[in-house]
This record gives structure tokens, C-alpha cells and sequence, in this order.
């Protein structure tokens, strides 16, 4: 009816019909608000740039020919927003890029140069405070962790290696025993005492297989 009269506020959004909670509301939900608003904005936004025609908001303005939509360089966010219009030369960019790779290769061996200079200080500051070498205990994990595939494929390894290159390895532990015979008879002493038992029961058997 033309002259309805109703008892309660309607929602302020044209196609909604229904009241609002209280008179101090002007919508009945925040989604009719939503769209009020938007269609609010939408209709200022353009009559701002509507005497201009097609050309339509400030990109239209522009005559730059190597827009950046054309002709892209750097985009950022969702794509639609560019941070510049004009493109970076071709030239300038290889450089840029060449030069920040190369940042980036230096970086990384630094650091790593920072990790490998404190291990061997941890190392050296090890081996003054301890009888057994770091090196040798590293080992002795490395050993215990392996299993019974791993120390036999290591095993024929080593066979392979130490008969490619024998002549080099036996004068090298020649070299090294001219410097301190001392230490090496040692060595081999302690060495035959803790392995007695065992290499007497090789030669028994040995001997009987003779």
C-alpha cells in the first residue's frame, strides 16, 4: 500500500526490508553496511574521473608508452598496483642481478668460513685438554654407528685403495717413522701386548694348517 504506515526502522540499504536492531542502528547486519557503502564509494569514485569519458581514472591520463603493464618490471602485492611505470634498462637490471648473486655467493662462503675457522679453534682447544685427539673420537662414533654391510663394503674400500697405492702409502709411514722412531716403538709395543693373546692363536693356527 501506497500510505503503509510501519512501527519499526528499516534498514538504511535500498533493496533491504528489514528492521534494524535497535534506533540506534542504521543497518540491519554488517553484509547490507558492506554494500551500502561500496556502492557509496563506487558511484563518487567515478564521478570524480566521469567529464573525462573513456579515459576513466589516472591511468587513463598517462601517455607513457612502456607502461608497466605492458612492459613489466617489478610487480608487487596481487598484481594489480605496479611500484614504478617506468621500466628498469635491460643493462642496468644484469648488472643489479649479477651483483646481488655474487653478494650472495660471498655471504654464504663467509659463513661458512666463520663455521670452519670455529671448528678447528674448538678442535685445537680440544686436543691441548684431552689425551685422544678430536678427530680420532669423531671416528670412534662414526665407527660404532656403522653396520655390518657398512664395514664390509669400507673394508674391500680400503683393500682397493691401499693396493692402488701402496708404494705411496708405505713411504709415507716410512717418512713418518724416520721422524720419531721413539714413538712408533712404542706404539707397536703396546699394540703386540694388547693383541698377545690373539696373535699367538694365529700362529697356532697357522702353524697347525702347515
Amino acid at each position: 500500500m501506497e500510505n503503509e504506515v510501519v512501527s519499526y526502522l528499516r534498514c538504511a540499504y535500498p533493496k533491504c526490508k528489514k528492521p534494524v536492531p535497535n534506533k540506534a542502528r542504521k543497518f540491519c547486519n554488517d553484509k547490507c553496511r558492506i554494500k551500502s557503502n561500496t556502492l557509496r564509494n563506487m558511484s563518487e569514485y567515478k564521478d570524480v574521473y566521469k567529464p573525462l569519458g573513456s579515459a576513466g581514472g589516472p591511468r587513463g591520463l598517462t601517455k607513457v608508452e612502456s607502461s608497466i603493464k605492458k612492459d613489466e618490471s617489478y610487480i608487487i602485492g596481487d598484481g594489480y598496483f605496479a611500484v614504478d611505470d617506468y621500466p628498469v634498462d635491460p643493462d642496468i637490471f644484469a648488472i643489479a642481478e649479477a651483483n646481488h648473486e655474487q653478494y650472495v655467493l660471498d655471504r654464504n662462503e663467509h659463513e661458512a668460513r666463520v663455521v670452519i675457522d670455529g671448528l678447528m679453534i674448538f678442535q685445537e682447544e680440544y686436543n691441548k685438554h684431552h689425551e685422544k685427539s678430536y678427530a680420532s673420537e669423531q671416528t670412534k662414533k662414526r665407527e660404532a654407528s656403522l653396520t655390518e654391510d657398512d664395514k664390509a663394503i669400507r673394508s674391500i674400500q680400503q683393500r682397493k685403495y691401499y693396493k692402488q697405492n701402496k708404494e705411496k702409502l708405505n713411504a709415507k709411514q716410512r717418512e713418518k717413522y724416520a721422524k720419531n722412531p721413539d714413538k712408533y716403538r712404542e706404539y707397536y709395543r703396546k699394540y703386540y701386548e694388547s693383541k698377545k693373546e690373539i696373535i699367538a692363536q694365529a700362529r697356532k693356527i697357522r702353524s697347525e694348517r702347515s
